[in-house]
C-alpha cells in the first residue's frame, strides 16, 4: 500500500515549460524548426480585433486605414496624390471629413493607444486637414 506522499512525488509536476533550462529533445533540430512552413516556435501570433481608435469612434470610420495613408505606410494607385487617396478612403464612411474633424468631440482620441506612452494622436485636425 502506497502512501499519499508517495503518490504525489510519483506524479508528473506540470508546468508552463516543456523541458528545463538547456534541455531539449535530442532528435529535434530547433535551428530547423524556428521556421516551418505555416508555423513558428518563435513567432508571436496575431489576432485581429477592432483598433481601441475605431472601436471608440460612432461614425464607425476606418481610422487606422486612412492614418497609414497619411504617415505613407499605405501606397496611393499611381496617377493619385496621397492626399486624394486618403480624401476617397475617409469619405467611405463620412461624406464631410472636415466638418467632422471640426464638429466631432474625437471620442476616438480617449481611445487611442498612444494615451499609454505619450498622448493620442490628433485624429480629428488629421481628419480636418484630409477634408480641406
Amino acid at each position: 500500500m502506497s502512501t499519499q506522499a508517495e503518490s504525489v512525488a510519483s506524479q508528473k509536476i506540470l508546468s508552463f515549460r516543456r523541458y528545463k533550462d538547456g534541455e531539449t529533445e535530442k532528435d529535434v533540430e530547433l535551428k530547423s524548426n524556428i521556421f516551418q512552413a505555416s508555423w513558428s516556435y518563435k513567432c508571436p501570433t496575431y489576432v485581429h480585433r477592432t483598433p481601441p481608435c475605431q472601436g471608440s469612434c460612432p461614425s464607425g470610420e476606418d481610422i487606422r486605414g486612412w492614418l497609414g495613408i497619411v504617415r505613407g505606410m499605405e501606397k496611393p494607385p499611381q496617377g493619385m496624390e496621397w492626399q486624394e487617396y486618403a480624401f476617397k478612403r475617409s469619405t467611405d464612411a463620412n461624406p464631410f471629413p472636415s466638418i467632422m474633424g471640426r464638429v466631432c468631440p474625437a471620442p476616438c482620441q480617449t481611445g487611442c493607444n498612444r494615451n499609454v506612452l505619450e498622448d493620442y494622436v490628433g485624429i480629428n485636425s488629421i481628419e480636418q486637414y484630409i477634408g480641406d
